[in-house]
């Protein structure tokens, strides 16, 4: 190899004092355009901060296949783990088989193990700028600054900070590093090409300077072209003829063949170039390594990331892509097929998908996709799953592989895209005599789309499942079968109507779906059982049953199945004010979590438990939940964060955004009716009637909402929600009792239902605040006639003697204590008495 060899790399004092002087802050962001040196800068300032203190350090060269959150976390984990060699545990979660199930959670956990030690810790993101998934955009400011204060994040990148970086740049904890810093100085300029025998004067060095900008790519590409460096105009023009010229010409032609045929990688590897270039006979005895060794240590626009890792750098690669097209489109795209090839012979699904859409390869694209999605496969994040289909699935795709519409159609419901799942689902059954014939394990997912199907009763289903003849058992890992939901009874589909005769359908759920549910249908069984019974208020029978369904747990039982049993468990506990056993089985749900790294259930753990808080009023709580939700009320919601969002519009409330509360609980409610959730329905009415009433102005909407949601529960016999709701619900339903025995009533309420909802809300009272905590309505006046009969109350005079002092009729006077009673939220003289110290209202 002839090419002109850099002896010596520049040296940048003032660039490395800048760095220097930054280091303290958490996040250094140096952004320039696309050859200004960022990292060959940040090499010098490594090495330098090397030499002053052994400094650890950890390099992640970000490409496009990390804008998915689950590999940009992985990679990110990994790194911390290379930091701390030592740390086994660290190590152990990094390479967790399970960590794509909830790589979010899994990373914040990497980071409680990543000790603070005195040695100083650099971690470098190179290439930023191709990170465009919001989702890993948001979570970067919450991973970066949650690092020891020994440890400097330094991130390179084409463009300025995110905007999810802008609230730590005010307030001074990001350190921006812009263009004009990285620009060369005639004095360092000189001072490069001396190094490496080549001497300029003053006046040269200035000429290269205004021909290039400082411009490092421009200044290195003249020192390696032995030319005359003035008057030379830098720009992509010229440097494409540099490169050829002066590089690319001096190369032999295997080396050529070579570089054109490997610049399809992203990042390179001996055994990737092996594979890329094994079509070539000539090529087949070179040493790939040898090759990748000698150019990155040549300086020929390549470096090493990591043991036997390269990368080109960008300009570098796409002048070889450019170079690789000259020999035709189907040389370029049969690299990029060769490229997915590899990584699906390794089972990178994620990888190979993206090589086959660039080679327009569809058969790669949706083998790729059988794979990822094989209920036998490993678990996987239902957020991720969506980000991949989102990315590689279309209609066109579809339309020459039909079993990807149970693909589209899991997303769409997943996502509560209603309308579209259900004409995904449709030309789905229609086509499924051709897609099981091509795919046998469409068997399963049939299985699966029937029983989430919401448009049919699940009762009809289970008939027609016990007619097919599949059987054997499966395990359903990707899509999960439960949506991380904490309640069977409400999970990927809401149970109710076999509460209404729960012996005779659960004996028909066995018959049909025993089967194919195996070991885990023992603990199912009871887990439906038990929540039937919760929701009647039958607390007792609950508690047997989610005793009988962990009992049943067996050694190969899921995660999400025993995160369902110890649920009910605990709610029941929780239900019957027996805290203490509660607290026991919540802590045996965390151990588990952790022993089975299962942290894709700690968003719906962790709802749980806020909404234990929110019961009371806690709005602390409910500010740092709503604090961790950053999406807005207007966004979608996912059907598979339905437990979430309910806890979110629970949190509006505590702190008394009843607006937003009802603006998400509309969009709730919405969804949960087109996918026939009664349960569900019943909570989205209840909290609809707490915001209206709490309002303020909204008395008749909340009792409008209070007796859908009575209506709804009547038909199953349900009352435990009311009761978990009682503070907030005694008044209403006080007045939803009296409405329902009188003459005229028109709605369908029976009397006696109505009477024990209200029971059961006023014994619940007695255990929760409520989640507004006994605060009053918003916008809370009186007239001075209600100040008045107000005061005569405190006083303890009756209706006649308020009557006989202001001279009101007794029917007037009555009208305004009813009408004080609904401002102050009580239902008799006692309580209002209270309420009116309380606020000091007089």
């Amino acid at each position: 190899m002839e090419q002109a060899v850099l002896t010596a790399q520049a040296e940048r004092p003032s660039l490395i004092k800048l760095l220097d002087s930054l280091s303290e802050r958490p996040v250094i962001h140096i952004h320039a355009p696309a050859g200004f040196g960022k990292t060959v800068s940040a090499l010098l300032w490594l090495e330098h901060r090397n030499s002053l203190s052994k400094a650890n350090r950890a390099w992640i060269s970000l490409d496009e296949y990390d804008n998915n959150a689950a590999e940009f976390c992985f990679r990110f984990t990994q790194a911390l783990a290379s930091l701390q060699a030592e740390n086994e545990s660290l190590r152990e979660l990094a390479s967790n088989e399970y960590f794509g199930t909830a790589p979010a959670e899994f990373t914040l956990r990497a980071l409680g193990m990543f000790a603070g030690e005195d040695t100083e810790s650099i971690l470098v993101l190179d290439d930023l700028h191709i990170i465009s998934n919001h989702k890993i955009l948001t979570l970067m400011p919450v991973l970066f600054w949650r690092l020891p204060e020994n440890c400097t994040v330094l991130l390179l990148s084409r463009n300025a900070p995110p905007d999810s970086f802008l609230d730590k740049a005010a307030k001074g904890e990001l350190a921006v590093v812009a263009a004009r810093h990285l620009q060369f100085s005639s004095q360092e300029t000189k001072t490069l090409f001396s190094k490496n025998g080549r001497h300029l004067s003053t006046r040269q060095a200035d000429e290269i300077i205004a021909a290039t900008g400082g411009w490092a790519i421009g200044i290195r590409a003249l020192l390696l072209s032995e030319e005359e460096p003035h008057n030379i105009s830098i720009n992509n023009q010229y440097l494409n003829h540099f490169f050829k010229t002066h590089v690319w010409e001096r190369w032999d032609w295997q080396l050529r063949k070579f570089m054109m045929l490997v610049s399809a990688a992203e990042e390179l590897t001996p055994e990737f170039c092996k594979w890329l270039t094994s079509d070539e006979k000539l090529l087949r005895k070179v040493s790939c390594a040898g090759i990748l060794n000698d150019l990155a240590r040549e300086n020929a626009f390549l470096r090493e990331i990591s043991s036997n890792t390269y990368r080109f750098h960008d300009l570098f690669r796409e002048f070889l892509m450019r170079m690789l097209g000259e020999l035709g489109d189907k040389a370029v795209i049969r690299q990029w097929n060769k490229g997915g090839d590899y990584f699906f012979g390794r089972k990178d699904y994620y990888r190979a998908i993206a090589y086959y859409r660039r080679g327009k390869n569809d058969d790669g694209v949706a083998e790729s996709l059988y794979h990822m999605y094989d209920h036998k496969g490993p678990y996987a994040s239902i957020g991720e799953t969506l980000y991949t289909i989102r990315s590689a699935v279309n209609d066109s795709i579809v339309e020459t592989h039909p079993a990807l519409l149970e693909v589209q159609a899991w997303a769409a419901w997943v996502e509560g895209r209603a309308a579209e799942f259900e004409e995904y689902a449709d030309k789905y059954y229609l086509l499924f005599p051709k897609i099981v014939l091509q795919n046998p394990r469409s068997a399963v997912i049939l299985v699966q789309f029937r029983c989430v199907d919401y448009r049919v009763a699940f009762i009809k289903t289970m008939k027609s499942l016990c007619r097919l003849p599949f059987k054997g058992n499966f395990q359903i890992t990707t899509p999960s079968i439960t949506n991380n939901a904490p309640l069977f009874h409400r999970s990927f589909r809401d149970f109710s109507e076999l509460a209404v005769d729960a012996e005779k359908y659960l004996a028909l759920f066995k018959k049909s779906l025993g089967g194919v549910l195996g070991e885990e249908y023992a603990v199912i069984k009871e887990c439906l059982s038990a929540g039937f019974y919760y929701e009647k208020g039958d607390l007792g029978a609950a508690y047997r049953h989610s005793l009988a369904a962990c009992a049943n747990i067996q050694d190969g039982c899921s995660a999400e199945i025993m995160f369902c049993a110890m649920m009910i468990m605990a709610s029941t506990l929780f239900a019957e004010g027996q805290n203490d056993d509660a607290d026991k089985v919540l802590k045996s749900i965390r151990d588990m979590i952790e022993v089975k790294s299962a942290f894709y259930l700690d968003d719906n753990f962790r709802a749980f438990q806020s909404r234990l808080r929110l019961q009371d009023g806690d709005k602390d709580t409910a500010k740092e939940w709503l604090q961790d939700r950053s999406s807005g009320i207007l966004d979608n919601l996912p059907f598979f964060r339905l437990y979430s969002h309910f806890t979110t519009a629970r949190a509006h409330i505590v702190v008394g955004s009843y607006a937003d509360a009802i603006l998400h609980l509309q969009k709730l409610l919405q969804l949960c009716e087109r996918y026939r959730r009664p349960l569900d329905i019943i909570e989205a009415n209840i909290l609809l009637a707490i915001a209206y009433w709490k309002k303020g102005r909204g008395q008749s909407s909340a009792l409008s909402y209070l007796e859908r949601a009575v209506l709804t529960a009547h038909e199953y016999g349900y009352i435990q929600m009311f009761a978990n709701e009682g503070a907030e619900l005694v008044n209403m339903l006080q007045r939803l009792q009296k409405r329902a025995v009188q003459g005229n009533y028109a709605g369908d309420i029976p009397a006696g239902f109505a009477k024990t909802v209200y029971i059961s809300a006023v014994a619940g009272a007695k255990r929760f605040k409520g989640l507004t905590g006994g605060r009053t309505p918003e916008n809370l006046s009186f007239t001075d006639k209600q100040k008045t009969v107000m005061r005569l109350l405190c006083e303890g005079c009756s209706r006649n003697d308020i009557a006989e002092k202001t001279g009101l009729k007794p029917y007037t006077v009555k009208s305004h204590i009813e009408l004080v009673y609904r401002k102050l939220d009580v239902s008799n003289n006692v309580d209002a008495m209270i309420r009116i110290k309380e606020l000091g209202v007089l």
